[in-house]
């Protein structure tokens, strides 16, 4: 299965030109395909050509303009680019991180929406990048199943049912008290063969901006 790339993905990548190669397998989300037409971005797989957007009168002549601009962009001018996104990428989270308490009583789990279609996954946020640079939430599959490529690190920890992981070649199937770390770049499949609700810890806490 291929990697998935996310609309806050494509929108790092377009930062350094609107045409975007990406490997023959990879996967883009619905938010991606969206953004892809909304910037104008075109997107191949090798040689096939997936997503495009012809750009005409004011904005063609922009487009030219800019990709005549980046192709005669200094050495200097790129190292600067680079800087800037990398700043981006690393910066924290939360800039004021603060205690935070949330009662159980006011979690509701809600459908996830990038559940591929007749999967029952459900997600919720309970801490997020408005008060930590740690994310953590629930999430429950009932007899269900989610391909999902994590651009974060996450520790899960099963509090009822059959929790199932495959990553690379390997599957982990964990009970009730269990723990799961799964390292950043993985490429991994969630499910449970009946129901199961766990409890997920991620860093960063912005992981929705790296996999919508």
């Amino acid at each position: 299965m291929g990697r998935f790339i996310s609309a806050a993905v494509l929108r790092d990548m377009a930062k350094l030109g609107k045409n975007i190669v990406l490997e023959e397998d990879s996967v883009l989300t619905p938010s991606a395909k969206d953004l892809a037409k909304e910037l104008g971005i075109t997107i191949s797989k090798g040689r096939e050509e997936i997503i495009s957007r012809n750009v005409v009168g004011q904005a063609g002549v922009q487009l030219i303009n800019s990709q005549s601009r980046t192709t005669d962009t200094k050495d200097a001018d790129l190292k600067q680019a680079v800087q800037k996104i990398l700043g981006e990428v690393l910066k924290p989270a939360c800039a004021n991180p603060k205690a935070t308490h949330v009662k159980g009583e006011t979690v509701v789990i809600q459908p996830f929406p990038e559940a591929p279609p007749g999967q029952k996954v459900g997600l919720v946020d309970v801490i997020d990048s408005r008060v930590g640079n740690l994310a953590s939430g629930f999430m429950t599959f009932d007899h269900s199943q989610l391909p999902w490529f994590l651009n974060y690190d996450e520790v899960d920890y099963v509090i009822e049912g059959e929790f199932v992981l495959e990553v690379e070649g390997q599957v982990f199937r964990a009970k009730p008290g269990d723990v799961v770390y799964i390292p950043k770049g993985s490429q991994v499949v969630f499910s449970s063969p009946t129901f199961c609700k766990v409890f997920y810890c991620t860093y960063p806490a912005n992981w929705a901006d790296f996999c919508e």
